[in-house]
């Protein structure tokens, strides 16, 4: 009897070791995967911070202006598709273009009725739900791009900057 309780104690102080082992290695990878994953994501941190921090010379950034203009339009105020009998909705938004190139700056204003008129039709199209979110608003600056550059020959529209955008 005596040697069948020194067995189990045995059994159990090699149940207990291997317990012990087991979690302590759980420990050590978890310890090691979190210190990776730490000073993994502090470098590529490190190096957005000094890419996004970069001083532009002034000659760089006039070269900038030149190559890739930025046009402001006016503002835009139009109704919104709605329900009919529903109250009237509002959008009051100020659009700025980013241009691939000096001559595109150009172009623009010759055709800025034409422009003008096709981004003012996409807007009363809209609803107020739709452009509320983040989505609806990415969705309608990439349709307002798609629409100003298939009335363009010179260039492109390679980004649109909403400035103001209120929905009433």
């Amino acid at each position: 009897m005596a040697e069948e309780e020194g067995e189990e104690q045995k059994e159990e102080k090699k149940g207990s070791k291997k317990i012990i082992i087991i979690a302590a290695a759980i420990l050590l990878l978890l310890a090691g995967g979190g210190g990776f994953f730490f000073l993994h994501h502090k470098k590529a941190g490190a190096r957005k911070e000094g890419e996004h921090h970069h001083q532009m010379t002034p000659k760089e950034m006039e070269k900038m202006i030149k190559e890739h203009p930025i046009v402001d339009l006016k503002p835009f105020v139009v109704n919104l598709s709605g329900p009919q009998g529903a109250a009237p909705q509002y959008l009051k938004v100020r659009i700025a273009l980013k241009l691939d190139k000096a001559l595109t700056a150009k172009e623009i204003e010759y055709r800025l009725p034409e422009i003008q008129s096709a981004i003012l039709i996409l807007l009363g199209a809209q609803t107020a739900d739709a452009i509320q979110t983040t989505g609806g608003k990415l969705a309608l600056k990439d349709a307002i791009r798609h629409r100003v550059n298939s009335r363009l020959d010179s260039g492109k529209v390679t980004d649109v900057y909403f400035t103001e955008f209120v929905v009433q």
